[in-house]
């Protein structure tokens, strides 16, 4: 009894629980119809599974045309009543910071949310506010609930992660003492009296919304609130039964129906080829069998994997991870992150650092003094049977030391997070008698992806018929753009 996640759930009629929407519902609904939003065959509705979502009201054919929205009905840091205040403080900047523009949008809802009815979206942002309110956005978690995603990719990129470039929510703390608690002192009239402390609850769903409700618009990469788009439910891309268009002949943004939807079906949108633990983080929810897994680790844990199978390269780490760094696998820090398939195949990065990291010191001078360009020296870098064979073993041994050692960061092991799953299954995400257990199963749901995963790598570098190729294919690698520069 699984959630939209497989081909034949998903074909199924997800008949809706409940059509009477509630006051707040139907003054959006008002709203939509004042701003010319159309809708054509679709309408709100609450569904067991998936909560509120967007049900087809008839039988909806291939290339329809089911809702279309006005681009003066979006909700932008341009349109909000923040518009002149932002541009002022933050303009420049956030041409060249994504996450800046993004947060500059949280802030515009904030100030949209503190002018009450007399906001322009008011209605909208009711429904976007009580869809934060009953969700289960990683950021209204507590203590004891966020503990359970620790050693995660969704903890680290939710709670640990500084990196500018990731979709929100991340390093929230620190941009609410950076951006938009500056931005409030600087613009206390549009803070409307609220205390600092109110301001802070509200930049925390703020931050919710814009994370879960928001959509990049263009080429120009406007970060908007699209009102109605936003409320359709995910689906993996091969499952999505609409697409999204903006046509600039009636400057409408569109929805566009690519599959048949039978009346009473729930319309699925599709946020993109996402793990679960970024569905968690971004949008919080999992699919029980998203087929999109997988999980990362960092230089740290392979360079330490690597130390563990063949300790005596210590002596020269400083040199081969600098090596690494030329060729834009890691830095200095350590920090980067590589991926592992849900098949439990390292990627690329992984396998050139582990054989980097096994070389001979004679094979590394080797390596230093080769032009990838000149064969000869490429074969001579490839070795003899004998050299090939040290290496893959020496990899393969790296790669079970970061299987086996990657699966301790969990707080729970990959039978406890099953039980977990097993108890918990079929608990509703729209019950708030149930929030702790669904949550600790959405955990449990992230970890035990991931763990499969970590098990599975240790297995992979060890399956009988993988040949010594597998382990050193991934040579030769390209210089990195400042070395062909600097050349």
């Amino acid at each position: 009894d699984d959630w939209h996640s497989s081909t034949d759930v998903m074909r199924e009629r997800a008949r809706a629980d409940e059509r009477g929407a509630d006051a707040g519902e139907r003054a959006f609904e008002a709203w939509l119809s004042a701003h010319k939003v159309q809708l054509d065959g679709v309408a709100l509705a609450t569904f067991r599974r998936t909560g509120r979502g967007v049900c087809a009201t008839r039988d909806l054919g291939i290339g329809e045309v089911v809702v279309r929205v006005p681009d003066d009905a979006v909700l932008t840091s341009e349109t909000s009543c923040a518009s002149a205040a932002l541009e002022a403080m933050l303009g420049a900047e956030s041409a060249e910071s994504p996450r800046l523009n993004k947060e500059m949008l949280v802030i515009g809802v904030m100030c949209e949310m503190l002018r009450g009815s007399e906001s322009k979206y008011a209605e909208y942002l009711r429904v976007v506010y009580d869809g934060v309110v009953r969700g289960h956005s990683v950021l209204s978690w507590d203590n004891d609930e966020a503990v359970l995603l620790e050693g995660t990719d969704a903890w680290r990129d939710a709670y640990e992660n500084e990196d500018e470039e990731l979709d929100l929510p991340t390093m929230t703390d620190e941009h609410w003492k950076c951006v938009v608690k500056p931005f409030f002192r600087a613009n206390p009239a549009l803070a409307h009296g609220r205390p600092m402390k109110e301001l802070r609850e509200l930049h925390y769903a703020a931050t919710a919304a814009v994370a879960g409700y928001s959509f990049t618009l263009g080429d120009d990469e406007i970060q908007g609130m699209v009102p109605f788009w936003d409320m359709l439910n995910h689906a993996p891309p091969c499952d999505a039964t609409v697409r999204l268009y903006h046509d600039e002949k009636t400057s409408t943004l569109q929805m566009i129906t690519v599959r048949e939807v039978k009346k009473g079906e729930e319309v699925f949108n599709t946020y993109g080829p996402l793990r679960n633990a970024e569905l968690l983080r971004r949008y919080g929810f999992v699919l029980a069998r998203n087929p999109h897994g997988g999980t990362t680790v960092s230089l740290e844990d392979v360079v330490e994997a690597a130390l563990e199978a063949h300790p005596e390269v210590i002596d020269e780490l400083p040199l081969r991870l600098a090596w690494l760094e030329s060729r834009g696998i890691g830095d200095e820090t350590l920090e980067s992150r590589f991926f592992i398939h849900p098949t439990g195949r390292p990627s690329k990065e992984i396998l050139i650092a582990l054989r980097v990291l096994a070389l001979t010191p004679e094979e590394m001078t080797t390596l230093i003094d080769t032009d990838f360009d000149d064969e000869e020296q490429l074969m001579i870098l490839e070795g003899n049977d004998a050299q090939r064979t040290e290496q893959s073993y020496l990899v393969g041994a790296s790669l079970q030391f970061l299987s086996m050692h990657a699966k301790e960061r969990y707080n729970e092991t990959m039978r406890e997070s099953r039980l977990i799953i097993q108890m918990f299954a079929g608990v509703s995400p729209n019950d708030p008698a149930q929030e702790e257990r669904y949550r600790a199963w959405c955990a449990a749901i992230v970890r035990m992806g991931e763990q499969r995963t970590l098990s599975k790598l240790g297995r992979w570098t060890y399956q009988p018929n993988r040949c010594e190729d597998s382990l050193l294919h991934a040579w030769p690698f390209p210089l990195s753009e400042e070395d062909e520069e600097d050349d």
